[in-house]
């Protein structure tokens, strides 16, 4: 359609959330000229039917030739910009480094009901209520239609409507919530809950409380939680489980059980929102020790040189503390801190233990907030909310006035983006967002990345140590279990040694709780013929299934296909399979033979799929109601707690045998990380380490807590055989469901980046997993010097080979995924 095109006309420049390379120019009917701005969102026809809502990133004054031909804005969604020009120079940036568009880098910073679609279904809230007054005459149409229909979609409401424009009524019934967007109800977020007690009735009144000293006088330990209750009561209204637990002495569930049976207790969870206010008692901090103040000194001191700074405190020193005195400061000046954590469900002591200090200065941020309340929150940080803990998609939030970003747990694996796009690394992503913003950043951790310490040493980062853990209390003991000996002197107890076994017993009668890991879920990996050799893989992956007990059935962990056990072996018909090695699933089953009396739990990815039950499982571990936990590496980040006098690994070979130059690394990271699980609070712990290996040297660095050591051999190797952090690489992966296809593309892609790059490039190659879900595999690897200019012209050129590619006849169905910097 062509439209008058004066001087004065006004177009603009959006981006639309898909993966497309540029950015798009729209024309503004002259009733929108005074609102439109950048920043806010624009409703747009794109292609002949699809419509979608779009960020305005350029308003242009005056139009040419090529602007004449573009299509009108169909509507204006907002009033005031959703995003600022900071973020949007931080998705340039990710576009440009990461590779890949900014299309991609909208759907993956903003919330789903802020990036509608021709798509988007809609469904009713169980909040609508139909006697509901204000509604305009469209949004009651359209509140009726969906009482007769399951959902809509944005296409049947312009039907109905009987407009082209109708995401402007949709927002106004989102911001109601009237009606949610369907996904909306897939990843409902439930509350935390909190196990209280209360009085029933008739106890409830202080008249009626010398009835129930008369029911609990016989026993010593139900006087002393009654007592204990009142005594609470004077400061609290809530009075939760565990604070009659410390308050009594001896008291514990068995004594509240009792007292429920009784009738004069009644048990409820109560819930406590994370995203609402805070409705527990603000406490005070603790007073900081000696090392404690030394490292907020020197951390200061840094800051005057380095904008960011590495704080490499052994588990257990108190680094937590230390960045609780340092957000303080920040806050009390009126400026805003992003605390970023790997996992927001897996460090829910860490969240509640803020929150007690902080309290409604406080919103947390993950993807297991509903859409509805991820749209809020992004307008609280947008007006100044002054902490946002948040898991690495916290970077794109709309912040105001940041000037300090904490990066717990830096080294974690799972601040990285693995697909989709952007294939960022949250934890550089961060350091990039404090440099827009001109704010510092704090790296914390007890095991750094190599790539962090190492900018250290280039005096990139400044370095500050905490080498005591906090109350002067030792590290834990570690011990080395030969398993090959003990296997030889037929000593093994299934998978356990011996020495395991009378370990874990002694801890039992000693009342202390016991956590065992290994990093493999499921009962058994592989199933195989031992006549034969066959085993069973899947059919979509080239993977082993792994055996679950539980559903009695064999799964893929890649693709989710499952099926049952064959009765005999499909390749010579011997009846009989066997399983080998062992996963979490099957450490539980073990135990319950030999320790029958232990209470035990499994965390795994089986296990605590849902927030409440990871909740849950935590509780009771922390109130003592769990003696063993058996675990995947989800039992090394955030756990604290007090009773735990063992740690186990079970396994700590096959940490070490994965064909990834990182392997050493992460391996000392998550022996060192769950080794601090064992005695935190009051005493020294042990840790007991199986392997056939003992003399494996990343083995004895663990066991000395000798970071400095492994950090030189770690270093040495990657430098000799250049690898990360002394050059950059970049992993490209090309995908097809048919093996000629796939080669035909790569022929054309190998010969565009060898021609340009030459020994830069290595492959293509088979990767160790060659198909998942269907999809034939092939890598690139590019090794580039750290130089700016190289890896820009590296990016090129991988744009470049990919162009040439889609080109080819035949080739265009290839996918090509790039990950910058891979982990």
């Amino acid at each position: 359609m062509l439209h008058p095109s004066p001087a004065n006309a006004i177009y603009v420049e959006v981006i639309l959330p898909l993966a497309l390379p540029q950015v798009y120019t729209y024309f503004v009917p002259e009733e929108w000229a005074q609102q439109v701005q950048f920043g806010v969102r624009v409703e747009v026809q794109f292609g002949k039917n699809k419509i979608y809502s779009a960020v305005v990133v350029n308003v242009i004054q005056g139009g040419n030739e090529h602007t004449q031909k573009s299509k009108p804005i169909l509507a204006i969604l907002d009033d005031v910009p959703i995003i600022t020009n900071i973020q949007y120079q931080l998705w340039q940036w990710l576009a440009a480094y990461y590779t890949c568009t900014l299309g991609e880098v909208m759907s993956a910073a903003l919330p789903a009901n802020l990036k509608l679609a021709s798509e988007t279904q809609i469904v009713v809230s169980p909040l609508y209520d139909p006697n509901i007054k204000g509604l305009s005459d469209k949004e009651f149409m359209v509140m009726e239609a969906l009482n007769h229909n399951k959902s809509l979609t944005t296409d049947q409401l312009r039907d109905l409507l009987q407009q082209k424009s109708v995401y402007s009524i949709l927002k106004g019934l989102l911001d109601k919530k009237l009606v949610y967007l369907k996904e909306d109800l897939q990843e409902k977020y439930k509350p935390k809950t909190i196990s209280c007690v209360r009085l029933r009735e008739p106890f409830d009144v202080e008249e009626n409380l010398s009835e129930a000293f008369e029911l609990v006088k016989k026993s010593e330990r139900q006087t002393n939680a009654l007592m204990a209750y009142l005594q609470i009561g004077r400061s609290q209204e809530h009075i939760r489980k565990k604070d009659l637990y410390k308050a009594g002495g001896n008291v514990d569930s068995t004594v509240l059980n009792a007292m429920s049976k009784k009738g004069i207790f009644e048990l409820y969870d109560r819930e406590v929102s994370r995203l609402g206010s805070y409705e527990e008692e603000v406490v005070e901090k603790f007073p900081l020790s000696e090392q404690q103040e030394r490292a907020i000194g020197e951390i200061e001191q840094q800051f005057e040189e380095k904008n960011v700074v590495l704080l490499h405190g052994v588990t257990g020193s108190g680094k937590t503390r230390v960045f609780i005195e340092l957000i303080q400061k920040i806050i009390d000046r009126g400026e805003q801190v992003l605390y970023l954590l790997p996992e927001i469900a897996l460090t829910t002591q860490i969240v509640q233990r803020l929150q007690r200090i902080f309290g409604d200065q406080i919103v947390v941020y993950h993807s297991r907030v509903s859409n509805n309340d991820r749209v809020e929150m992004w307008k609280e940080v947008k007006a100044g909310k002054p902490i946002i803990l948040a898991a690495r998609s916290g970077i794109f939030l709309p912040f105001q006035n940041l000037k300090f970003i904490v990066v717990d747990e830096e080294h974690d694996p799972s601040y990285k983006q693995n697909d989709p796009n952007p294939r960022y690394q949250g934890r550089d992503t961060a350091i990039y967002l404090a440099a827009l913003h001109d704010a510092k950043v704090l790296l914390g951790t007890a095991t750094p990345s190599l790539e962090s310490y190492q900018n250290t040493i280039w005096k990139k980062y400044g370095l500050v140590e905490m080498k005591e853990r906090f109350g002067g209390l030792a590290m834990p003991k570690i011990e080395i279990i030969d398993i090959k000996e003990e296997t030889k002197r037929k000593t093994m107890k299934s998978i356990f040694s011996s020495a395991m076994i009378s370990e874990l017993e002694a801890a039992l009668e000693r009342k202390e709780q016991i956590i065992l890991f290994q990093n493999r879920r499921g009962y058994s990996p592989v199933l195989q013929c031992v006549t034969c050799g066959w085993h069973q893989e899947c059919v979509h992956c080239d993977v082993s299934l792994t055996y679950h007990k539980f559903y009695d059935r064999l799964k893929c962990h890649y693709c989710g296909f499952t099926m049952s056990i064959p009765e005999a072996c499909p390749a010579c018909g011997v009846v009989g399979l066997h399983l080998q090695g062992f996963g979490t699933e099957k450490i539980e089953d073990e135990l319950k033979i030999f320790l029958p009396d232990a209470t035990i739990a499994r965390m795994d990815l089986d296990t605590v799929r849902s927030k409440n039950s990871l909740l849950r499982l935590m509780t009771d571990f922390e109130e003592k109601r769990i003696d063993i936990l058996v675990g995947t590496q989800m039992v090394t980040k955030g756990l604290d707690f007090e009773n735990v006098g063992i740690v186990g690994i079970l396994s700590a070979d096959q940490l070490l045998q994965f064909p990834d130059f990182r392997a050493g690394e992460r391996a000392f990271q998550l022996m060192t990380q769950v080794s601090g699980r064992a005695g935190r609070k009051h005493k020294q712990g042990k840790v007991l380490i199986q392997t056939y290996n003992p003399a494996h040297p990343v083995i004895r660095e663990v066991i000395a807590n000798d970071f400095d050591t492994f950090f030189t051999r770690e270093i040495t190797e990657r430098k000799q055989f250049s690898y990360p952090p002394f050059i950059r690489l970049i992993r490209i992966t090309l995908k097809h469901k048919r093996t000629d296809i796939l080669n035909r593309g790569a022929k054309v892609y190998e010969k565009v980046l060898k021609h340009k790059l030459g020994d830069w490039v290595i492959g293509p190659a088979i990767p160790y997993i060659s198909r998942v879900r269907g999809q034939y595999l092939l890598d690139f690897i590019i090794k580039i010097d750290r130089e700016g200019k190289k890896v820009r012209y590296a990016k090129q050129t991988i744009r470049l080979a990919g162009n040439q590619m889609k080109m080819t006849e035949g080739c265009s169905g290839v996918r090509v995924n790039v990950d910058v910097d891979p982990m």
